[in-house]
């Protein structure tokens, strides 16, 4: 018989051996283990921008309250290296922690990736869109002295798998057949000017206007914003909305608004302000009684603009703007700021081209909805490092860093940052990571034009125009005869 005295707790161990140790309680502790090891890469990279709701959370019951391999804090990190890897698929996210796990010699999830999956579906998407806010808002403060955040809006469409349950959700585009396109999302993006982090975004199932989503986004507009968007954008009541807000505007002048620089108090050559009246009619999709609540008139400024380029012809652009002060706001900066706004065109580049999302992988709306939450956690993920190396940068560099560059930089530094056998070491792995996005920047080039042309031939293949177990493939000689027919 075993007698157990608080004495000769050594001695009694060597004697009768360590007392056994439950299953559940060995898988616990590798399962925080595991959690501490994610989260040490996490922070190595953000820092602090981790929130609190994700660091300590804890499910008492429902779907995460189950011991498993897959945490929330192992998918959360698995789900993010899956969308900054230039493959992205499962099986790489799978092998990624693997790796991970061996490295620390912990028990490593099965090569089937339908528990991963399974783990990615019950990511709850508050905790996804906390994680969003906490980092866009860390990345973007409003800045005193700057008179607050430049924002810039605009829309853009993003494909989606042809499965059952999108085509349900999300339409086709119009005049597609059923069958042989790919449903289609509408997205509205709200970026700052200043960092590239983008802040928000709204997406529609159906074919909506850029404007009508736009009003689904006045709950991020802080007092003090000036937001710059194109013509799109330029309506009489969003205007008012913003403007109770405290939001100030420039956009470029609806096409339907006549541009007539007699009218109004000239403040300057091309510069006049005007009192727009209400509009008559309530427009399509407007609420009638926030129509009536608008005010009968509305005072804004129009800028004139002359758009010169070497070989073409100069355009006039009309600008519209809520910036009255002239002493402050001249008509020439008010065109550079207006100007400023082609980079959400780049935005959008460097989040459908580079990081792939243009066409998302995940084949359900919920999925759907995630899968674009991870995507806006990780582009300012790649902004947040692009801010970190911006104080590195050489002397006599000039221009913008490489966002491209920050993404296959990570790529390729990520296993060493996550092999550092402590902490301390991760860190000063990522600062050599950093050192070499700042040697990267994209070099000034004014004047540059790159049209829209693809150079590679794409193959000569047929076109879907039928569901794929209805559709016949031609053979080569059929080809030949169907483009060159015989004469009668």
């Amino acid at each position: 018989m075993q007698q157990k005295t608080p004495l000769f707790r050594g001695f009694h161990r060597k004697l009768f051996g360590r007392p056994p140790v439950s299953k559940n309680a060995e898988l616990q502790r590798g399962l925080e283990q595991a959690d501490k090891l994610c989260l040490r890469q996490l922070g190595a990279l953000l820092g602090g921008l981790l929130p609190d709701a994700l660091v300590n959370f804890k499910a008492e019951q429902g779907d995460n309250s189950r011991k498993r391999i897959y945490t929330v804090m192992v998918t959360f990190w698995a789900f993010l290296s899956q969308v900054l890897d230039a493959d992205g698929c499962c099986v790489r996210a799978v092998s990624r922690v693997q790796a991970l796990f061996s490295l620390r010699k912990l028990p490593a999830p099965d090569e089937d990736t339908g528990a991963y999956c399974r783990a990615r579906a019950r990511l709850p998407i508050r905790l996804l869109i906390k994680a969003a806010r906490f980092l866009a808002d860390k990345l973007c403060p409003a800045i005193a002295h700057e008179g607050g955040r430049l924002l810039v809006m605009d829309g853009t469409d993003v494909t989606l798998p042809d499965s059952k349950l999108n085509r349900a959700q999300y339409a086709y585009p119009s005049g597609q057949k059923k069958g042989c396109g790919f449903p289609l999302m509408k997205l509205v993006g709200l970026f700052d000017l200043r960092s590239g982090a983008w802040l928000a975004t709204v997406k529609c199932a159906g074919r909506s206007h850029d404007a009508a989503l736009a009003w689904r986004m006045l709950k991020h507009f802080r007092a003090g914003d000036i937001l710059v968007a194109d013509r799109g954008f330029c309506s009489y009541a969003f205007i008012v909305a913003l403007q109770a807000r405290g939001v100030q505007v420039v956009m470029r002048l609806h096409q339907r608004r006549p541009a007539d620089m007699r009218r109004g108090k000239p403040l300057g050559r091309g510069d006049r302000l005007q009192s727009w009246g209400k509009p008559a009619q309530c427009p399509k999709g407007q609420h009638p009684a926030r129509h009536k609540a608008l005010p009968a008139t509305l005072p804004v400024r129009v800028v004139k603009v002359e758009a010169s380029e070497p070989g073409y012809r100069t355009t006039h652009i009309h600008l519209a703007t809520t910036l009255m002060d002239t002493s402050a706001w001249t008509s020439a900066q008010i065109a550079a700021l207006y100007l400023r706004r082609w980079q959400v065109e780049l935005f959008f580049d460097d989040i459908k081209t580079t990081m792939g999302m243009d066409m998302l992988r995940t084949r359900s709306p919920h999925m759907v909805v995630r899968e674009l939450l991870m995507h806006m956690i990780a582009y300012n993920v790649v902004r947040h490092l692009m801010a970190q190396a911006e104080p590195l940068r050489p002397l006599e560099s000039v221009g913008a860093l490489s966002f491209k560059g920050a993404r296959d930089r990570f790529a390729q530094w990520q296993w060493t940052v996550w092999s550092a056998p402590n902490g301390r070491e991760a860190r000063e792995r990522c600062a050599a990571m950093l050192q070499t996005i700042a040697n990267d920047p994209v070099p000034q080039r004014p004047g540059r034009r790159e049209p829209r042309c693809v150079k590679r031939r794409p193959k000569p293949y047929q076109l879907l125009t039928k569901p794929r177990a209805q559709m016949r493939e031609l053979t080569q000689r059929q080809r030949r005869c169907r483009a060159k027919p015989k004469a009668a």
